[in-house]
């Protein structure tokens, strides 16, 4: 279509997994001529719509070529009819055409993070990409990381940069996880480390994860290139790049709008992608809402899912089956589950006054409970505490044992402590402090609490606060273990962080999901995703039950997509145990045996069978060793 007021001007739109840019650009001078950048709230083409409208009250009297781009963009031009151009390739245009001298591209997006490299062809001397790395299923290291660092700390996200730049000292903090993030970060703010020291320290870590995770070895050779709106709005983690990559100012380039790059580039690529007009027609800008405003409302929803890292939903029929049915096909069938996994509330032993009894103690120092577990000769479980470790888990384990000890001695009992192991993350911490007579790693412990109640065991799944462990048996003996290493979804902290943010307490979580009707479909993602894929969701209707039953499937699905990973659930064996923290949950439990489509067995008490398991390992040691008692510290 032409116009009588002069040729089409070239529109590129990019829609990221949390905003939507768009450009205007003159075709004669490749400058733009008028910008817009919004945050899309998982409203993808409404927002997109948004954008249109403000250029049609710009220019009204223009048309435009429009080419979309981004992770969000390709269903939105297929459906609009409008042109679509890979986001790499977008991007690369743009550095061909202002910065040729650059080697290698940093992108970071709200859940996307980019390391490009580049090279020039020497037969023709054009700049070209050589490789790509791109995150996939975890989105640390991007801006939604920032964003949730963000929210923990108290300091609002335009803030963040202000507050780092004035950070001196820097801290290790996990750029892999905003999961793991929140635990290295709350001990810290515990001890009185400031806020500033804390936002400089995550800059660090996610520069740290960028560079480690992305380049994967290839080497970030000057000049570099910074984009993206993470590193527009943060100025302070450009110089981090900088100090972590060894660059000088002269090697480091920053686009005059870093946010506004790729979508400068989609603008770019319409007469080299497009070479005739027709293939992308232009159009009146009132058409172009007219065509946005028809789809808006069907491709919103795939929009989210697009943009969540490129995570589109891609599952079989019978995973859609498992993700959206109830949890029960009637009042009998909840009644059955509901008998068949019956426990009793544990009490503890009472002594008699002026009795010595033996006892073993084992201590659990799991990511984010501490545990501990008091044993007679027999393996019996006779007393257990646990906590939260509050970001001071050694002082809190001292506490818990002061208490139990305390109250032994108000009761006129006084335990001979025969021995005391340690296992989990602080198990060699935990085991120097209090002087330990054996210490061993938790997938041992793990597995010899679980053959104590159910020694036909073929696979014990233990999923605890930011952790699983997947342990296969045969005849009683380990033979294979696996565990999640970078992404915590899956685990206990991913499921009460969201019940949270919806208002349900943790021992409200099983109830509501089990009220929900029509589960909502989340798929298996990270935690950074999920916020989108829940955000549409309670856009599209559901309620916070509906949410939280998915959340529960979702815990399943990314143990079995992330960690265990099996051909067919036949190679789990006859008897599988499931035990950990979050298996105290029912609805996650019942997701389990829908899942697999067989009975599990859940340990007697889910949440102490790493300390059980510790504390019989030192009765069998120290009857090896033939020691007469403990070296325990005492308190």
């Amino acid at each position: 279509m032409s116009n009588t007021d002069g040729s089409p001007l070239f529109l590129g739109i990019d829609i990221g997994s949390t905003t939507v840019k768009a450009v205007l650009v003159d075709p004669q001078s490749d400058l733009v001529v008028w910008h817009r950048y919004l945050r899309h709230e998982a409203e993808q083409l409404a927002t997109t719509e948004r954008v249109v409208r403000a250029l049609a009250e710009y220019c009204p009297w223009r048309s435009v070529l429009p080419v979309f781009t981004g992770s969000g963009a390709r269903s939105a031009a297929e459906q609009c009819g409008f042109g679509h151009v890979q986001e790499v390739v977008a991007n690369s245009l743009a550095v061909r055409t202002f910065f040729p001298e650059a080697s290698v591209a940093i992108e970071l997006g709200g859940q996307d993070a980019k390391t490009i490299f580049f090279r020039h062809d020497p037969d023709t001397g054009r700049l070209n990409a050589s490789d790509m790395r791109m995150n996939g299923s975890c989105a640390g290291g991007t801006g939604a990381f920032i964003d949730e660092v963000a929210a923990l700390l108290e300091i609002p996200v335009d803030q963040f940069n202000d507050y780092a730049a004035r950070g001196t000292e820097i801290y290790q903090i996990s750029g892999r996880c905003g999961v793991f993030a929140k635990t290295d970060l709350q001990p810290l703010l515990n001890q009185g480390v400031s806020r500033e020291d804390l936002a400089l320290s995550t800059f660090h870590a996610l520069a740290r994860q960028t560079i480690g995770g992305l380049a994967q070895g290839l080497e970030i050779v000057p000049p570099v290139i910074f984009q993206g709106g993470p590193l527009t709005f943060n100025p302070r983690l450009i110089q981090v790049f900088a100090e972590r990559l060894g660059l000088t100012e002269t090697e480091t380039i920053t686009p005059d709008r870093p946010e506004l790059f790729v979508a400068h580039g989609a603008a770019l690529a319409l007469p080299i992608m497009f070479p005739e007009t027709e293939a992308v027609p232009a159009l009146e800008l009132a058409e172009g809402l007219m065509a946005l405003n028809t789809v808006a409302g069907g491709a919103c929803t795939r929009g989210a899912d697009e943009a969540a890292g490129g995570e589109a939903r891609a599952v079989s029929s019978a995973a859609e089956e498992f993700e959206s049915r109830a949890f029960f096909f009637s009042p009998d069938d909840r009644a059955e589950f509901e008998h068949r996994h019956r426990r009793r509330e544990f009490r503890r032993r009472a002594f008699p006054r002026g009795s010595e009894p033996s006892l073993y103690i084992g201590i659990d120092a799991g990511s984010t409970t501490t545990k501990i577990a008091l044993l007679d000769e027999n393996d019996e479980l006779v007393d257990a505490a646990y906590s939260g470790n509050k970001g001071e888990p050694l002082q809190v384990a001292a506490e818990m044992l002061r208490e139990l000890l305390t109250r032994y001695a108000r009761e006129g009992v006084t335990p001979r402590i025969r021995g005391v192991g340690t296992t989990g993350y602080g198990e060699r911490l935990f085991a120097t402090g209090f002087r330990a007579d054996y210490h061993t790693v938790e997938t041992v412990a793990h597995a010899r609490a679980a053959l104590r109640f159910a020694p036909e065991a073929g696979f014990v799944l233990d999923v605890g606060g930011q952790d699983m462990k997947a342990i296969h048996v045969a005849d009683e003996v380990v033979t294979g273990i696996t565990l999640n290493e970078a992404c915590s979804a899956g685990c206990g902290s991913f499921l009460e962080n969201f019940a949270s943010n919806l208002g349900i307490p943790v021992e409200e979580i099983a109830a509501r999901a089990f009220g929900s009707r029509e589960p909502s479909r989340l798929g298996s993602r990270c935690t950074v995703f999920m916020n989108s894929s829940i955000i549409t969701e309670q856009k599209n209707g559901k309620t916070p039950d509906d949410i939280v039953a998915g959340l529960c499937r979702s815990i399943v699905e990314n143990i079995f997509t992330k960690v265990v990973r099996v051909a067919h659930f036949g190679v789990l064996g006859d008897c599988v145990v499931v035990q950990g923290g979050t298996f105290e949950n029912d609805a996650v439990l019942r997701a389990l045996e829908q899942y697999i489509e067989r009975p599990v067995v859940r340990a007697p008490h889910p949440g102490l069978m790493g300390a059980i398991g510790i504390a019989m390992l030192t009765r069998e040691y120290q009857e090896l060793t033939g020691a007469e008692q403990s070296q325990f510290a005492g308190l």
